[in-house]
């Protein structure tokens, strides 16, 4: 039995996107019958289409030759084809669509005016229906002695570069070409990941960023040609869909991305050409935003990033030129290494994007010279790289060199001066650990003051009144503190508790703490009657009395949170300045801002608001400095903020407030990680 040759579908020019494409192929030795193949491109679904073809509305143009391209087409591809088995014996062949990246092909037989779809497939259809595993498209063709069929195939690629051969093969010579293109392929992919690993190597071991930079060049770039040839879907996403629809948008916007960046350290454009620079390196910009519409969902988007993808690597390939010519009048070693590298990919990449636009046909350096190019440009560019690195290499020893004479010269001179320097360093040396060993005991003595100051914690709670406190200073001595008061009033006992930030934090922080602590407790004894408004009010008076003096009044003072609770007849007032309360009750939590004025100097004088809360059931309050909003940390470093502390406060609300209280504290903490504490951080958990 004579050997059936390969018959295929390529286009050689691409045609404005409204117009129909038509091709057709002749060929001695053929399964199929003369006059047979022919196309339509249409924008109707599959259905419509079908009625279309059996009222005889439809007509197909016959393909002129062996090449289909059709750029960037999200329309249907329409094939028709009349199957003929000449033999007097069942044979089966395979139908190959030579691109792994088409997104669907639905292949429908006609009997009559009856469609029936006999096989399905693309990269948008789960991988073990393919024939086999096979990476390509392959599906198996039936054929009784002198069997006679119509088949239409249907094809789409949802806006990406629709091009394909489609070819009928003996099973046995199929996978005679497939290990062909294994070895090949194998051989080229074990190259570049060499290449790969050998950059990172060099960016290890000698901290150049350039090879990191051309290291990611060449992952994304790797990633882009496996997937191109249809290993990506094969190995890596097999039936992720939208990731197999827009990876190869997304590695080529990345490839682009690095190399970019490679190029303008490689060729020192921002010395070079300083003008050119600036516009160049704003395309990045352009870059991450293509990068972003590949994950937005949506046909429209792909298809857009699959052309702007295109578009500015031609561009930046163009403009890159200019810089090149420079370095290389400039007698710039590397650039050298750069132009022949960069010639041989760019005819390769030309050929590729072109291809895509279906400008010029497919062929064999259409199809494959990305892959021997790029595997070429790598070899050369690593080669470039290790020659920069020689070049700078050789200018920082002739550097030290020059510096180490010179350190020669100095030697004699320095000898003498550090020996008496030596001296005096050692003597400051001393004097600052004795200085800095009394500032440290003053601080802790001024710790000890402003600790005996502070409530006890086992003191705060009362009968049915459940308070647990965190106070946590940024340095020994803080500026926050938190305080507890009772009272009568008209024969009620009234239990204050307050959290406080005075102005600053450390020692001059501790020192504001007392004469607030000192004014609130002033201002309660002379209060007459319960407001907690007119209690804030009054601590503001004889703060600002004790910061007055006759030349001027100091702008400092202090915001806070100040809640009375009167256990007997429960009942709850509130006030504060410039911080909230939050609190929990009958399921739900429930936040009051305070009044947007401190108690200090101040050019606001809105009255301090007063809140009586009112509840049936256990209520939680929690009162807060901003210190905890204020730390910075995360995966980041950002700061917290109110969302990211209302997260953590949510949690564990079924706990015991001393549980509560740990969990938010453990949480700030794992928050912050290693960074500084940024302010100190003072918090209250009061259960009613």
């Amino acid at each position: 039995m004579k050997h059936f040759i390969t018959l295929l579908l390529l286009l050689t020019t691409f045609i404005s996107f409204t117009q129909d494409r038509v091709v057709s192929l002749e060929k001695d030795q053929i399964l199929l019958s003369p006059d047979n193949l022919s196309i339509k491109v249409s924008d109707v679904n599959p259905e419509k289409f079908v009625e279309q073809l059996k009222s005889g509305d439809i007509t197909f143009e016959k393909i002129p030759n062996s090449m289909l391209n059709f750029g960037f087409e999200r329309r249907d591809i329409w094939i028709k084809c009349t199957f003929k088995n000449p033999f007097a014996t069942k044979i089966t062949r395979l139908l190959k669509f030579s691109n792994p990246n088409l997104d669907l092909i639905e292949i429908y037989q006609r009997n009559g005016q009856k469609f029936k779809q006999i096989a399905l497939g693309g990269d948008q259809i789960a991988y073990k229906k393919r024939f086999q595993g096979n990476r390509e498209l392959v599906f198996p063709l039936k054929y009784d002695a002198f069997e006679f069929k119509t088949v239409y195939i249907r094809l789409n690629n949802g806006g990406e570069q629709f091009f394909f051969e489609t070819s009928i093969e003996k099973e046995s010579l199929l996978n005679e070409q497939q290990n062909r293109k294994q070895t090949f392929f194998g051989a080229l992919f074990g190259i570049m990941l060499f290449i790969l690993l050998l950059n990172l190597f060099i960016g290890v071991i000698f901290k150049l960023k350039i090879a990191f930079l051309y290291s990611g060049y060449a992952a994304t770039f790797i990633l882009l040609q496996l997937s191109l040839l249809g290993f990506g879907t094969m190995y890596f996403w097999q039936d992720e869909f939208f990731i197999s629809n827009r990876a190869n948008p997304i590695l080529a916007t990345s490839s682009v991305f690095f190399f970019l960046h490679f190029t303008l350290r490689y060729l020192e454009v921002e010395n070079i050409t300083p003008r050119l620079y600036k516009w160049v390196k704003k395309s990045q910009y352009i870059l991450l935003l293509n990068l972003i519409l590949c994950f937005i969902p949506g046909d429209f988007f792909m298809f857009t990033s699959a052309i702007l993808v295109n578009a500015l690597t031609l561009l930046l390939n163009l403009i890159i030129i200019y810089p090149l010519y420079h370095a290389i009048r400039q007698k710039f070693k590397p650039a050298y290494s750069y132009l022949i590298g960069f010639s041989i990919l760019q005819i390769a990449v030309f050929a590729f994007i072109l291809r895509n636009f279906g400008v010029i046909p497919n062929s064999f350096i259409a199809e494959n010279g990305l892959q021997l190019g790029s595997g070429i440009e790598m070899i050369i560019l690593t080669f470039g790289i290790m020659q920069r690195f020689k070049i700078m290499n050789d200018d920082s020893i002739n550097t030290l060199e020059q510096a180490n004479k010179l350190k020669e010269d100095l030697n004699i001179q320095l000898e003498l001066e550090v020996t008496e320097r030596t001296r005096e360093v050692i003597k400051q040396k001393n004097e600052l650990v004795v200085k800095n060993e009394e500032i440290t005991s003053s601080i802790e003595y001024a710790k000890r003051i402003q600790t005996a100051l502070l409530p006890k914690e086992n003191e705060l709670s009362l009968s049915n009144l459940n308070v647990s406190v965190n106070y946590e200073p940024k340095d020994i001595v803080a500026g926050d503190f938190y305080w507890k008061n009772s009272r009568k009033f008209n024969n009620e006992t009234w239990h204050f508790y307050a959290v406080a930030d005075c102005t600053g934090h450390g020692v001059p922080g501790a020192m504001m703490s007392v004469l607030c602590m000192n004014a609130l407790n002033t201002s309660l004894e002379q209060l007459e009657s319960l407001s907690t408004g007119d209690l804030l009010e009054k601590t503001c008076e004889i703060l600002l009395q004790f910061l007055s003096s006759e030349k001027q009044q100091l702008a400092d003072g202090m915001d806070l949170s100040l809640i009375a609770v009167q256990l007997e007849s429960k009942k709850i007032k509130w006030s504060g300045a410039n911080n909230p309360l939050w609190y929990h009750s009958e399921n739900k939590w429930t936040e009051i801002s305070g009044t947007k004025r401190p108690i200090g100097k101040s050019e606001i004088t809105t009255p301090f608001s007063e809140h009586e809360i009112e509840f049936k059931e256990a209520v939680r309050f929690l009162l807060f400095t901003d210190g905890c909003v204020d730390q910075f940390g995360g995966e980041n470093g950002k700061k917290l903020k109110t969302t990211g502390f209302r997260n953590i406060v949510h949690t564990s609300i079924e706990s015991s407030p001393l549980e509560h209280k740990e969990s938010i504290k453990n949480q700030l903490s794992n928050w912050r990680k290693n960074d500084e504490q940024t302010d100190d951080i003072c918090f209250m958990v009061v259960e009613f």
